[in-house]
């Protein structure tokens, strides 16, 4: 975040060159303003209906950034380099995980000016208290946009194609964050900086509540990178605790989780966990039991297949606890869904705060 990168297009022309530093400058600022409308909303609980999640003024704060991109992308980068080099643009576009996010946002940008569409946000996670909340606005999965925007043939096949694939569903101050960053990689020229330094102005963006990540610059890595890392560490190494005690399994997308009791030396903790990273475990020296219906206890080990045995028998075989039996069987499953799809969670269930 110290030097700049080599410019893959710069803008030669002079009037382009200033529409484009101009609309730069904007686009800085208006993700300022969209991180800050997700940290100063209106959200709060309600006695009635439960948590009143207010993502409208984080929605009209996106407007101005999603214009800065399309002028960006087309009349200052494309439209100022030759016809050969517009071809190499359009080609990277097409090739870079930050240039389909650029190209996705285009569907937005224009359902919003020429569509009878809201362009409006979702947020499925939220973090605060009672007088301070922030919320996490993403883009709506591609399925969930209006018909008006899904059917619309005023915006090229790619875009759609773009934003199915790298905006839908992404946090919305991350693609705009990876669209500025395209930018700036095209000419850097184009950005401001902090005078006598290299720094970009506006970022790192201010920090708010204490979170687990929060991407804050344009060059920092995305929250799916830095989760893909922290879910291959944690993966990597054995839980915290003495052993941990199988009690019974379940099957979600075709694999199976089994789900137990981690034994500390303080009070225990439940655990669900595929079947192959117990298979890791166990190879990496830690424990793991089998408890079945008669409070039989039963060493699981590894075979060379990487198949799991209980006492010499497949633990597939096993008569575990039935779910019936298990008061926390349904917590178990939803404890599972939240671990496979947060890697932080994840982290947290097996206590490896540090990895």
């Amino acid at each position: 975040m110290t030097t700049r990168p080599t410019a893959l297009f710069p803008v030669a022309d002079t009037a382009r060159h200033a529409k484009g530093r101009q609309k730069m400058h904007g686009l800085a600022l208006y993700i300022s303003h969209v991180w800050e409308a997700a940290a100063t909303t209106s959200t709060g609980l309600c006695h009635v209906h439960g948590m009143d999640v207010d993502t409208e003024r984080v929605a009209l704060e996106i407007a101005p950034a999603l214009a800065a991109i399309r002028t960006l992308d087309l009349e200052v980068i494309c439209n100022s380099q030759s016809p050969a080099d517009q071809d190499r643009y359009r080609s990277l576009l097409a090739s870079d995980p930050q240039g389909q996010v650029v190209r996705g946002l285009v569907l937005l940008r224009n359902a919003d000016i020429h569509l009878p569409a809201t362009v409006d946000v979702k947020t499925d996670r939220i973090v605060g208290g009672v007088n301070h909340v922030r919320v996490f606005p993403s883009w709506q999965p591609y399925d969930q946009l209006p018909d008006a925007i899904r059917t619309s043939t005023g915006t090229r096949p790619g875009a759609h194609d773009a934003y199915r694939t790298a905006v839908g569903g992404h946090l919305v101050v991350e693609t705009l964050l990876d669209a500025f960053a395209f930018f700036h990689r095209c000419d850097p020229t184009l950005a401001r900086y902090v005078p006598g330094t290299e720094q970009l102005e506006y970022f790192p963006l201010k920090q708010y509540i204490s979170h687990d990540y929060d991407r804050r610059h344009p060059d920092q890595p995305s929250r799916p990178q830095v989760e893909a890392e922290v879910r291959r560490r944690t993966q990597q190494t054995p839980p915290l605790g003495k052993s941990r005690v199988i009690v019974h399994s379940f099957s979600s997308d075709g694999a199976t989780i089994y789900c137990g009791i981690t034994v500390r030396s303080f009070i225990p903790m439940d655990f669900t966990e595929p079947e192959d990273q117990v298979v890791r475990d166990i190879q990496a020296g830690y424990p793991y039991v089998a408890a079945t219906a008669d409070g039989t206890h039963h060493t699981v080990s590894v075979d060379g297949g990487n198949r799991l045995f209980a006492d010499g028998s497949p633990l597939a075989q096993l008569p575990l606890r039935s779910p019936r039996d298990h008061p926390h069987t349904e917590v178990c499953q939803e404890r599972w869904q939240v671990a496979a799809a947060d890697a932080f969670e994840y982290r947290t269930q097996r206590q490896l705060h540090g990895c």
